[in-house]
């Protein structure tokens, strides 16, 4: 999650469904969305498809990172190449010219394949913040990791009070509902509703 005012530490009231199964947490996150409460994010063991559009996330800028990864990769693979075969130690081999270009292809691909490989590892952990040393300060539920789906909504700005929200993640099957209140002290004060 990389928008600052939606972090669990930057809202004064938040509001927690913990839901069993993935088909119920993706309905009352439709639900949740449509009536204007800011979600903070859900987090899941497994991936729940069409859970982003149901939260209202764009699309991710990750592919654009991969294709300029992957020119990057192709660019060295050439530069290497043609610094070789041109400037360094240019050979005949087999009768070729020196830039046989349909020979360097191979090259060419796996250093593309390579790069894009490693850079895209690098640019989702950075841009998700998960540095490595990093305290995970964002567990709600040790079950989040396991069996359980939680959904974090931010009751700062909501347009909705919290005794409706609350029976609103009840009927669509979330079976525990915790609300967490930031204290000045950068403290936690927990309380089970459900």
């Amino acid at each position: 999650m990389n928008d600052k005012k939606l972090s669990l530490r930057n809202n004064k009231k938040v509001l927690f469904g913990i839901f069993e199964d993935g088909d119920s947490a993706l309905e009352a996150t439709q639900t949740v969305f449509n009536r204007g409460v800011n979600i903070i994010d859900c987090y899941s063991p497994y991936p729940i498809h069409g859970m982003e559009k149901a939260m209202g996330l764009k699309r991710s800028r990750l592919p654009i990172g991969a294709f300029v990864c992957a020119m990057t990769g192709l660019s060295l693979a050439i530069i290497l190449q043609a610094g070789i075969m041109y400037f360094d130690w240019p050979m005949i081999i087999g009768g070729k010219p020196y830039a046989g270009i349909p020979s360097w292809i191979p090259v060419m691909f796996e250093l593309s394949i390579l790069c894009t490989a490693f850079g895209i590892a690098i640019l989702f952990f950075a841009r998700s913040g998960m540095i490595h040393g990093k305290i995970a300060n964002e567990i709600i539920d040790p079950r989040q990791t396991s069996d359980r789906i939680v959904l974090a909504m931010s009751l700062d700005e909501a347009g909705i009070n919290t005794d409706e929200l609350v029976k609103l993640l009840s009927d669509k099957g979330a079976v525990e509902i915790r609300q967490r209140v930031n204290l000045d002290n950068n403290e936690f004060e927990d309380n089970v509703i459900k």
